[in-house]
């Protein structure tokens, strides 16, 4: 807590999809909260979320990026680092660099997820009772799970740490609530941690209902090849308020120029003012679209539905409303649904 009694959190994330996933919970029980990308943003948020930006980086500057990031952030009340609940990426380093950014020795430690079936038990982390390295999370050709064991992933800076096991999310929340001196603990976890947080830091629940409906056109962009996002699309596509962008199923040899071209026609279209909302499906469709018109930080407003973030940006003095979807996330109706709501109702959504 600040001085004034208000919440101060501060999160550390290592992708986009993971800053918005660890304020969200947060901004559901009333909370204000803004996401910064690559540095903290400015304003006077509650909650303050950090894509570092580390999940695409080699080792090393994952590190250099989380401890900067870190100490920038370090005299929040609560700091909380967000790890992948199958542990893949660069876990144990940038923990590490997390705890000598912030200057804290404490650590608890509790990727667990029960609600998506991922579960710790004995220091192991299970999915679907299996451990994580044995599951096909050990197989992933960028970031493999190369341990279960939780402790593998400590490193010599933590001085002082708590392994959490949680079969449940009310199990998770029990034992996040009963830690005491929070402001001295680096807390590193996924969105079971992020929920277990919220309910002790923002305890009670003010479910925020506010205006929010597009100003112009909406413009989707699939960068996803996923065949969901792409039915997705085909629900949308050929309405007159809305305008679809999106990549081949097939890739070609060269899927980054296919990315690129795609994200730089979005940005054009964006710039010329007729569009007042961005749904995009892939967190780097949505990164590129962002870095193409140099928006560096949104405000939070909540979720569409659970794992439909919506943010607020300004681009050129106006409001940009922005969804980002993962790319098989949802049923053929998702972008449909959201469409309606963002722009089909006259009412107040209720976020």
């Amino acid at each position: 807590m600040s001085p004034d009694g208000n919440p101060n959190i501060a999160i550390l994330a290592d992708d986009l999809t993971s800053a918005a996933d660890g304020a969200g919970p947060f901004v559901s029980r009333g909370l204000s909260a803004s996401v910064g990308r690559r540095a903290a943003p400015f304003g006077h948020a509650q909650v303050l979320a950090v894509d570092v930006a580390s999940r695409s980086m080699g080792e090393e500057n994952a590190a250099r990026q989380t401890a900067a990031a870190a100490a920038e952030l370090c005299g929040t009340g609560v700091l909380y680092k967000t790890v992948d609940s199958t542990l893949r990426g660069h876990v144990r380093a940038e923990i590490c660099a997390a705890l000598r950014g912030s200057g804290r020795r404490r650590l608890v430690f509790a990727p667990a997820f029960p609600e998506m079936r991922r579960t710790t038990e004995g220091g192991v982390q299970l999915v679907d009772g299996v451990p994580v390295d044995r599951s096909p999370y050990g197989r992933d050709p960028v970031h493999p799970a190369r341990t279960a064991n939780l402790a593998d992933l400590i490193p010599a800076e933590a001085r002082d740490t708590i392994l959490l096991d949680a079969q449940s999310q009310d199990e998770l929340d029990r034992k996040v609530a009963e830690i005491d001196q929070p402001e001295e603990i680096l807390w590193v976890g996924s969105p079971g941690m992020a929920h277990a947080l919220a309910k002790r830091f923002a305890p009670e629940s003010r479910r925020p209902t506010m205006p929010v409906r597009c100003q112009g056109r909406l413009l989707v962009v699939v960068g996803s090849a996923n065949g969901v996002s792409h039915r997705q699309a085909d629900a949308v596509r050929g309405r007159r308020d809305i305008t679809v962008l999106r990549a081949p199923v097939g890739r070609g040899d060269n899927p980054a120029r296919v990315l690129a071209a795609l994200t730089g026609n979005a940005a054009l279209a964006l710039g010329e003012g007729t569009f007042g909302a961005l749904l995009a499906t892939g967190g780097d469709t949505m990164n590129a679209i962002l870095d193409s018109l140099e928006i560096g930080q949104f405000d939070l407003l909540g979720e569409i539905e659970p794992g439909f973030p919506i943010g607020l940006a300004q681009l050129a003095g106006r409001k940009l409303l922005l969804g980002m979807k993962a790319g098989g996330f949802g049923n053929d109706d998702t972008l449909a649904s959201a469409a309606d709501r963002l722009i089909g109702q006259e009412e107040e959504l209720e976020l």
